[in-house]
C-alpha cells in the first residue's frame, strides 16, 4: 500500500511537526509512507501533480486555519483524478463536528478525530485488513456519519518518535524546527482549540534532552516549542532551560509563556542565560476584567506586570507580547486601554491580532450572545460585535498596519518614544497617525522600511509642525542605528560640517583609543563602512536641548554609540 502524507504550509520555512510526527510513529510500527510538503503559494495543480506521480492509494492531509480551503480544492481535484483513492484527513479543522465537515468536503473518506500518531496507525491497519475503522475516526457507512470514542489523544508521548529523520534538510532548508514536549493545557480560553483536552500530558526529559541534543548538532537555528503554555511545571520545564542554557550553540528557542507564573527562581536563572538564546511569547490578550473574564482567563496582571520588566531589564531575552481586538465586552475605550497598558511595557514586539471564532470553541457558541459577525471562511476572523463596531475594527486593520511597519520593526525607537510622549499615551498617536495612513492611501499598500521613514517625516512635518526640527535629529539617530549606510537628503546631515573633525580624529590614534581600545587604522573605507560620527541638537536619550557628538559603531549587524566629548 503507497501513503503519502501531505503536508501543506503557510510559508516556505515552516515545518509540518503533526505530520512529520505520524511518519515517524507509522514508520516504527511498519508503515511506510513518504511526506510531501509544500505551501498556500504552490500552484494546486503542480501539488496535484506531484501526488498522482507517486500513484498512491492512501492520502493523508492535515488540515489547519491556514490551508484549509486549498487542501479542500486538493482533495476534489485528486477525487476527480483517482476514484479509488483512500483520502485521510486529519488536524484541528476537521477533529470536531465531523458530519459538519463531510458536508463541506464530501470527497473525504476518513477523518482522524484528535492526536492521529497512534489512530493513523491503527486505520492503515484497518484498511490493509478490511475490517472496520477503530474508534477516534469518523467516516460515512449506509449514508451516515459513523464515529465513535470522540477526540484522541496520545496518553504516553515516550511512545512518539523523533519527528526529524529528515533533520539535516530541514537545518538546510533554514526552516523552523517546531518541537512538543507537552501535549495539552489545563486552561480553558473561550476562544481556543487547545483545552479542549485538558489532560496536559508530558514528554519524558530524557527524551526531550535527546531530542533537543539532535537539534543543535544539527546546526538548527530556530526552535519553536509549541506547547500550549510552556511554563506550567517548573520542575519539569527549568531543567530543560536549564539544559539549553548550558548548550554549545547558536540556536534561539522560542517559548509560549504565562508570565505571570514565574517564580523567583526561575527569573534568576533567566537573567544568567546567553543573550539571544530563548525568546518568549506572551499572550496577554486584553487587560479588561469584564473580558478576561467572558473568555476564561485568568491573568495577575501586577504580577505579570512586574516579571516582564524584569526579564526585558535584562536584555538578554527576546519578548513578544500578544493583543487581541474584537473580545467580548472590549470597546474601543477598552481596547485602547488594554494597547496602553501593554504598550507601557515597551515589549521587543506587540502584535496585534483579530479574534478568529474558531468552529467547535466556546466563543463560536457564545456568538449569538455578543452579536459576534465573523467570515464563514477561514480565517474566520471577527468582522463586528455587540461592543466594537465594523468601522472600529476595520480602523484597528489600519492601525496594526503601521504599528507593524514602525513599532514592531525596530527601527524606529527614538522617534517613536518622542512622538508617543507628545501625544499623551501610545494609542492617541499611533491613531493620529493611521488616520493620515489611511487618508494618504498608503493602507493596504506595501512598504519598505525606507519609504515607511519617509511617511514618518512627511506625518511629523504635517501634523507636529512646530516639533519638526527635533523630530527630525532623533529620526536621523534612528537612521544611523538601524539603517545604516542610508543618509536620505530630507533629514539635513552634518556630514560635510563634521567632515574636517572627523578626519581629525580618525588621525589621532590615542585619542580615538580611549574611546575604542583595540581601534587600529586600517583603511578610509572600512572607517566608512564601520563607523560613522553624528551631531544632534536634542538628546535622543533625555531630550535636553544641547549638542553631543555621537560615534556610531557597526559589527554583525547591531550599531552601538559612544559619546564623543573632546570632537
Amino acid at each position: 500500500m503507497k501513503i503519502i502524507l501531505t503536508a501543506i504550509g503557510s510559508k516556505y520555512i515552516h515545518t509540518a511537526l503533526g505530520l512529520r510526527s505520524i511518519r515517524a510513529y507509522a514508520k516504527a510500527h511498519g508503515i511506510e509512507t513518504e511526506l510531501i510538503e509544500d505551501t498556500v503559494q504552490t500552484p494546486l495543480l503542480a501539488v496535484l501533480a506531484e501526488i498522482t506521480g507517486k500513484e498512491p492509494d492512501v492520502v493523508g492531509l492535515s488540515v489547519h486555519i491556514w490551508n484549509k480551503n486549498y487542501v479542500y480544492s486538493l482533495i476534489r481535484l485528486l477525487r476527480k483524478v483517482m476514484p479509488q483513492l483512500k483520502i485521510i484527513a486529519g488536524g484541528p479543522e476537521v477533529s470536531f463536528e465531523p458530519e459538519r465537515i463531510f458536508n463541506e468536503c464530501p470527497q473525504i473518506d476518513y477523518i482522524v478525530m484528535g492526536e492521529g500518531e497512534e489512530v493513523f496507525v491503527s486505520l492503515i491497519n484497518a484498511l490493509q485488513q478490511n475490517s472496520e475503522p477503530p474508534a477516534h475516526v469518523a467516516f460515512k457507512k449506509d449514508g451516515r456519519v459513523i464515529s465513535s470514542g470522540g477526540t484522541a489523544v496520545v496518553a504516553d508521548l515516550d511512545v512518539l518518535e523523533f519527528a526529524y529523520p529528515d533533520l539535516t534538510d530541514v537545518v538546510a532548508g533554514k526552516k523552523i524546527v517546531y518541537y512538543e514536549s507537552t501535549r495539552g493545557c489545563p486552561f480553558n480560553c473561550s476562544y481556543c482549540l487547545s483545552g479542549i483536552s485538558r489532560n496536559v500530558r508530558k514528554r519524558s526529559l530524557a527524551k526531550v534532552y535527546a531530542d533537543l541534543d539532535r537539534m543543535i548538532a544539527a546546526g538548527a537555528v530556530l526552535v519553536k516549542f509549541v506547547d500550549r503554555t510552556y511554563n506550567l511545571d517548573e520542575n519539569y520545564y527549568l531543567p530543560i532551560m536549564q539544559h539549553l542554557a548550558e548548550a554549545e550553540t547558536d540556536a534561539t528557542f522560542h517559548f509560549e509563556i504565562k508570565a505571570d507564573l514565574l517564580t523567583e527562581d526561575v527569573l534568576n536563572f533567566l537573567k544568567t542565560v546567553p543573550k539571544g538564546r530563548f525568546q518568549f511569547e506572551i499572550g496577554v490578550q486584553t487587560t479588561n476584567a469584564a473580558t478576561l473574564k467572558a473568555i476564561n482567563r485568568r491573568d495577575n496582571w501586577e504580577k505579570l506586570t512586574a516579571n516582564v520588566k524584569r526579564l526585558l531589564s535584562y536584555g538578554n531575552i527576546h519578548l513578544h507580547l500578544d493583543l487581541i481586538a474584537g473580545l467580548p465586552y472590549e470597546g474601543m475605550a477598552e481596547f485602547e486601554k488594554s494597547f496602553n497598558d501593554v504598550y507601557g511595557l515597551q515589549p521587543d514586539m506587540l502584535q496585534l491580532g483579530f479574534l478568529k471564532v474558531l468552529p467547535g470553541t466556546e466563543m463560536e457558541k457564545q456568538r449569538l450572545e455578543h452579536e459576534l459577525q465573523y467570515m464563514d471562511e477561514p480565517p474566520y476572523e471577527i468582522l463586528s460585535t455587540k461592543y466594537m463596531p465594523y468601522c472600529g475594527l476595520r480602523f484597528l486593520k489600519v492601525l496594526e498596519d503601521i504599528f507593524e511597519h514602525t513599532y514592531n520593526s525596530g527601527r524606529f525607537v527614538y522617534t517613536l518614544k518622542y512622538l508617543t510622549e507628545a501625544e499623551g499615551n501610545a494609542f492617541a498617536f499611533y491613531k493620529k497617525f493611521a488616520l493620515w495612513w489611511q487618508k494618504r492611501g498608503e493602507y493596504p499598500l506595501g512598504h519598505n522600511v525606507r519609504g515607511v521613514s519617509r511617511l514618518l517625516y512627511e506625518f511629523a512635518a504635517e501634523c507636529y509642525a512646530e516639533k519638526l526640527a527635533d523630530i527630525c535629529e532623533l529620526l536621523r539617530f534612528d537612521v544611523l542605528m538601524f539603517q545604516p549606510g542610508w543618509k536620505p537628503e530630507f533629514l539635513n546631515w552634518h556630514s560635510e560640517e563634521l567632515n574636517e573633525k572627523s578626519m581629525a580624529f580618525w588621525r589621532d590614534a590615542e585619542r580615538v583609543q580611549r574611546y575604542l581600545p583595540d581601534y587600529n587604522f586600517a583603511t578610509w573605507r572600512q572607517i566608512q563602512k564601520k563607523f560613522a560620527i553624528e551631531y544632534f541638537d536634542i538628546s535622543p536619550f533625555t531630550y535636553e536641548k544641547t549638542r553631543k557628538y555621537y560615534l556610531f559603531m557597526y559589527e554583525n549587524g547591531a550599531a552601538k554609540t559612544i559619546e564623543l566629548k573632546d570632537l
